[in-house]
């Protein structure tokens, strides 16, 4: 039993970069996407803020279309209060020719206040703009770092993987690989801890001294009964 735990020291050793390994290549991948869907979302932001400037572009116009139409109004109001002989005609006139008058007013200033805004929001938009720009650019070579790092993460995969097949190749009980592939994942890659002083190591906590009397003999192998981990003597 002394030789299955030290193959599965070896292993583990083995598993433990791998393990690592494996870890960086979910988490770079996972950290360029959690990127591009920022850069995403800002694009969104921006878009929607695009979107709302030319709203107002059309509101404005049609303003400005409304305005020029009273206008003509106007105009003819005027001509026609001079051209009437009947004074509630002319009050009449004169009366909706003012009304209009203030609505134009009112008009003008409301796109005045449009055309205020959307200057304010495109410099806005055009700051953030250019922030982007310079944000895609650093997400650009992020990527290019991701893909060479990943590139190097595969190739210490595979040859860890070989080094991993090789040490399988070895005398290890079915029940007791199986028993350490599972704590493998169950433990982050730390299927096995070591005892020292009637204290486990992977967990640190106490272990009772017939474990300790069970490990010593080397017969079987012996589990903390606080983490599961495979217990080995330093």
């Amino acid at each position: 039993m002394l030789n299955v735990v030290k193959a599965l020291r070896s292993l583990q050793e083995i598993d433990r970069d791998l393990y690592r390994v494996r870890d960086e290549l979910r988490r770079l991948p996972a950290e360029r996407d959690r990127r591009q869907a920022e850069l995403d979302a800002h694009r969104a932001r921006i878009d929607a803020e695009k979107e709302a400037v030319d709203q107002l572009h059309v509101r404005a116009k049609e303003l400005e279309d409304t305005a020029t139409i009273q206008r003509q109004r106007i105009r003819k109001l005027e001509k026609e209060s001079m051209e009437q002989r009947d004074v509630s005609v002319i009050e009449a006139c004169r009366y909706e020719a003012r009304s209009l008058k203030r609505q134009v007013e009112e008009s003008e200033r409301a796109t005045l206040e449009m055309m205020e805004r959307m200057e304010a929001m495109r410099a806005e938009i055009a700051e953030k703009e250019t922030k982007l720009a310079e944000e895609r650019t650093v997400f650009e070579e992020f990527c290019q770092n991701v893909e060479t790092e990943l590139g190097d993460a595969q190739g210490r995969h595979d040859a860890l993987a070989g080094r991993r097949e090789e040490q399988l190749s070895g005398d290890l009980p079915r029940e007791t690989l199986a028993l350490y592939d599972r704590l493998i994942e169950a433990r982050g890659g730390e299927a096995m801890a070591m005892l020292d002083g009637g204290v486990c190591q992977g967990c640190y906590m106490s272990v009772p001294p017939n474990l300790v009397v069970r490990l010593t003999r080397g017969r079987e192998v012996t589990q903390c009964p606080s983490c599961d981990r495979i217990l080995y003597l330093g």
